[in-house]
């Protein structure tokens, strides 16, 4: 494996520029001196005859790479031998005549693509990106079959919504494993990866992560072996995105939508008196201890906003905050104002307020800004819908008097 990613950087610096042909003992290139950020790296993985500079003793660490490019050395790096041979086209925009075609099509294992309705694209003249990296090299090094991902990780970059969320486990393994890193607080998925960036990476990958020797168990004959346990839910929002993603709008009852990276709902039918929007998740999934937090924002208004649970048949369970109270209750009729009150408790409003509501099988504690407030024992978990809640007077006076929702987290609990 070290040979192959060895060839991977090899590769990634013969691309587009003949390089020198031989190595000095301790190198040196006019272009990154002591106090580039990646002096180290590139020096040493020069002085091993990994990677080479050019002719005019330049290393140009800010070059970047072609998506195209990266799949030629994806096909290096996995010591892929190319079948000439009659290969099925899969991009559009990678046609048979492309000088990369047979690279695109041997390296797709490891490769991210594009798919708009039945067409797959490559963009094989974009840049490839860090995020590209992180899952070729998680990949090369079979830590996605390795690790599980902690998608909690990327909760620390500000940018976590750029990443493309179907990349997001092989980020997350690339983070835990210390492949990659991010840089004042963001990941920086969309940038364009660099030599620099690629000597570093690999310098990591190759040389500073030492042997990768570990001390295994060899399993008895005919005896079952222990499974590793299913990936517990973990899905949040920042409404980041004004598409509402992961979110049923088709089943919503009311109009929500995003303004200002939080979410609202308004409605043109006078009879509605309860906004629900139900989060998009595995219902199947016998899910019985969660958590559902959410983030009460109030301009002017009362509140009357919150999260809802055991959604069945239109009716739900609801956590609302109001003006001097927060109330556990259950809505019946989504066109009848009156709410069957099930416990509450005293609260003064605050401009921002954090909702969280743990369920854990028949028993609701509801906590307000990570302080626990009060609980309730034989709530019957009737129904699988969950997600916001907003009541119609929350709304009426928007814009200038309303209520938002934001920072959404559902989580499975032991």
């Amino acid at each position: 494996m070290k040979r192959a990613l060895a060839v991977f950087l090899s590769v990634l610096m013969f691309l587009t520029i003949i390089p020198v042909v031989g190595a000095a003992s301790t190198p040196s290139f006019s272009d990154v001196p002591r106090s580039h950020w990646a002096y180290k790296e590139i020096t040493e993985m020069a002085a091993k005859g990994i990677i080479k500079g050019y002719d005019n003793r330049t290393f140009r660490p800010n070059n970047e790479v072609t998506r195209a490019e990266f799949a030629k050395i994806m096909i290096a790096a996995a010591d892929v031998d190319i079948n000439k041979r009659y290969v099925e086209q899969t991009f559009k925009d990678v046609p048979r005549h492309h000088w990369a075609f047979l690279y695109v099509e041997h390296a797709k294992p490891y490769l991210t693509g594009y798919k708009s309705g039945s067409t797959y694209t490559y963009k094989p003249d974009k840049a490839a990106v860090r995020e590209d990296i992180a899952v070729a090299l998680v990949r090369l090094l079979g830590y996605d079959q390795k690790y599980k991902a902690d998608l909690d990780q990327l909760k620390k970059f500000r940018d976590y919504d750029d990443i493309s969320s179907a990349l997001r486990p092989y980020i997350a393994i690339a983070i835990q494993t210390d492949l990659m890193k991010g840089y004042n607080g963001n990941f920086r998925p969309q940038d364009p990866i660099t030599r620099a960036e690629a000597a570093s990476l690999l310098y990591r990958a190759i040389l500073d992560r030492g042997d990768d020797e570990s001390k295994i168990v060899f399993p008895t004959p005919g005896q079952p072996q222990p499974q590793p346990e299913p990936e517990k839910i973990n899905i949040s929002d920042s409404f980041s995105d004004t598409k509402l993603k992961n979110w049923d709008t088709d089943k919503a009852i009311g109009n929500w939508e995003v303004a200002s990276k939080q979410v609202t709902a308004e409605s043109d039918d006078d009879d509605l008196d309860h906004y629900l929007l139900p989060l998009r998740w595995n219902e199947s999934d016998n899910v019985k201890n969660y958590e559902l937090s959410v983030d009460v924002n109030v301009v002017g208004s009362e509140g009357l906003g919150g999260l809802y649970f055991n959604g069945k048949d239109g009716k739900a369970n609801v956590v609302f905050i109001q003006k001097d109270r927060v109330v556990l209750g259950k809505v019946n009729d989504v066109e009848d104002d009156d709410i069957d009150i099930i416990s509450s408790s005293t609260y003064k409003l605050k401009s921002s307020n954090r909702l969280k509501v743990a369920v854990t099988d028949n028993t609701v504690s509801i906590y307000l800004n990570d302080q626990y407030l009060f609980g309730q024992q034989y709530v019957k978990q009737e129904g699988k819908k969950l997600g916001l809640y907003l009541q119609e007077e929350a709304t009426k006076g928007a814009p200038r008097k309303t209520t938002y929702l934001d920072n959404f987290t559902f989580k499975e609990t032991k």
